[in-house]
């Protein structure tokens, strides 16, 4: 089974069943916008192989590169559906849901199908959810919400602050200024 229609197959329909079945959503959706949002976020994503010289010359592309291409259309993949997929419900629900993704993506549901050898969950996902972590595909990389923020100069305001002005700097401040 190609990639794509692999990672497609394995996580989408089960976690709308489990969506569908198990959870509340804020605002309703329907099963066709949810697929239309993952693959809007996952095509912005994957816009660095059409902007890096490093992966628009196929021939000149290593067994290495490959690999790091598959981790990049994967990982990117998760986050697509970490951020459009998962965040339709309400919060009450994320973190079941996030221990129902996992297991999908760790194929630990008898029943479904599985991927092929492979785990495309990445191991800092192990501890939090998966709503904590954002994916940097330039970099190849997934990092804490927080590590976006400069620590020492966060919610410094000045004295003649007013109040309605303030916005305290929170991880949800940052992911929804990101998203």
């Amino acid at each position: 089974m190609p990639l794509l229609d692999e990672l497609i197959d394995v996580v989408i329909q089960p976690c709308i069943n489990y969506i569908r079945d198990d959870c509340t959503e804020s605002t309703p959706t329907n099963d066709q916008g949810i697929v239309q949002s993952i693959l809007r976020l996952w095509t912005s994503l994957l816009k660095i192989f059409n902007e890096d010289e490093k992966y628009t010359l196929e021939d000149q592309m290593t067994a290495v590169d490959k690999k790091e291409v598959m981790k990049i259309v994967e990982s990117a993949f998760v986050f697509s559906c970490c951020w459009s997929l998962c965040v339709t419900i309400n919060s009450q629900f994320r973190r079941p849901f996030d221990l129902h993704f996992k297991k999908v993506c760790n194929g630990e549901i008898e029943g479904l199908l599985k991927f092929n050898n492979r785990r495309i969950l990445p191991s800092i996902m192990d501890k939090g959810t998966i709503y904590d972590y954002i994916y940097f595909p330039g970099e190849n990389r997934w990092s804490s919400w927080m590590d976006l923020c400069d620590k020492d100069k966060l919610d410094q305001f000045p004295a003649d602050s007013q109040v309605n002005n303030i916005v305290v700097t929170t991880v949800d401040t940052i992911r929804y200024m990101y998203i």
